[in-house]
């Protein structure tokens, strides 16, 4: 777990770290770039010891950004682990008499600040994104923003990267935060990775505990059985890191990522699974889902009823005759799709299960239930 943080001073440093790597993006920018990773494959952060160059710099690419000419300009957090989460995590492999700090871990988005075209910008992993601008226009609005705009361009002045939490009601994960704010949680050396603490600091800090005595694995069993909070950090004094969730909160972020995509809380819906799921909702993703749910079964209700109108008007005109309704009634249909429907409720299918068969069938990506959600008038 404990190596030294590779030296990083331009592109070049990382890129033939990455090559051939698939779960690592390169995304180009204006006036700046981006490596991080987009998904981690089974050897992705493997190492094979404290001199492993190369997987010590892939654990860094989690949001590096470089400047229009390669130059690195801000290092966010290396990519560290949930105690137990790997072989060099284990508690056995721990040596908690190595000085220490116990911070609070925050449930939000990682901002850090950029400087693009001499412009003083937020970032998260990406780049500027929708989450950085909320935290931008927050800045924008604070009673000291010129004081703390002045420091976050001192610590970039020094090659120092801030890294902060970005909470706010509007943009809640699992944990519910009354009011939007920064927090700092770490300043890191652009050039060695070295994490420290500023002495004084205009932005709120995160929280921390002090360290541990005793042992680990009761420490672990009495935190993961807290509520209302997400876990801790355990920062070492090299800088590496181990994280440590309670079970409520996995619990609980388990659901909210089953409602990640319109799609799967239509699976919910269909599979009559959302009142199972909603009292381990946040009040916004619940929100957000009885919305969804209301909006769903009315578009349903819609389809519904015009697909029943059509089958009857195609009776009345051709009376059950399924060439004549094939050659004078379906060219006329705005939707050709929906000719099968028509066809199957006059052998005496049920529309209602017509639709939810659909429905069913168009779950498992994306891009079918996109296209289905355009079909029902969603």
């Amino acid at each position: 777990m404990h190596y030294q943080f590779p030296i990083i001073e331009t592109i070049d440093d990382v890129l033939p770290h990455i090559e051939g790597r698939d779960e690592f993006i390169v995304a180009e920018r204006e006036g700046y770039t981006v490596i991080n990773y987009v998904v981690a494959m089974a050897d992705t952060f493997d190492m094979t010891g404290p001199d492993d160059l190369g997987g010590a710099m892939r654990r860094e690419c989690r949001g590096l950004i470089f400047d229009a000419d390669g130059n690195l300009m801000s290092r966010p957090f290396h990519k560290f682990f949930n105690v137990n989460e790997r072989k060099e995590t284990q508690t056995h492999e721990i040596d908690m008499s190595q000085p220490h700090v116990i911070m609070e871990k925050m449930d939000g988005s990682m901002i850090r600040p950029l400087l693009v075209d001499g412009y003083l910008r937020l970032a998260t992993k990406m780049g500027v994104t929708n989450v950085a601008m909320d935290a931008e226009a927050w800045l924008a609005k604070h009673t000291h923003t010129e004081h703390l705009k002045q420091w976050l361009r001192w610590c970039m002045d020094i090659d120092v990267t801030p890294i902060f939490e970005w909470v706010s009601p509007f943009n809640q994960i699992v944990i519910a935060y009354e009011e939007a704010d920064l927090v700092l949680l770490a300043c890191r050396d652009n050039e060695t990775g070295e994490y420290h603490m500023p002495d004084t600091c205009p932005f709120n800090t995160v929280t921390t505990y002090g360290s541990m005595d005793g042992n680990i694995i009761e420490y672990i069993d009495r935190q993961r059985g807290k509520e209302g909070r997400e876990g801790d950090i355990i920062r070492f004094a090299d800088g590496h890191m181990l994280k440590v969730k309670n079970d409520w909160y996995v619990r609980i972020h388990k659901t909210v990522d089953r409602i990640v995509f319109d799609r799967n809380i239509v699976n919910l819906i269909i599979n009559e699974e959302i009142d199972d799921v909603m009292p381990m909702l946040p009040v916004v993703q619940a929100n957000r889902v009885r919305n969804f749910e209301i909006r769903f079964w009315k578009a349903f209700k819609v389809k519904e009823d015009q697909l029943l109108a059509d089958r009857d008007i195609a009776r009345q005109l051709y009376d059950d005759d399924r060439k004549r309704i094939a050659l004078g009634f379906i060219p006329t249909l705005e939707r050709k799709e929906d000719a099968q429907f028509i066809f199957r409720m006059l052998d005496g299918s049920n529309v209602r299960d017509l639709l939810l068969d659909h429905v069913r069938k168009n779950i498992f990506t994306n891009v079918k239930w996109d296209a289905c959600a355009e079909w029902m008038g969603m």
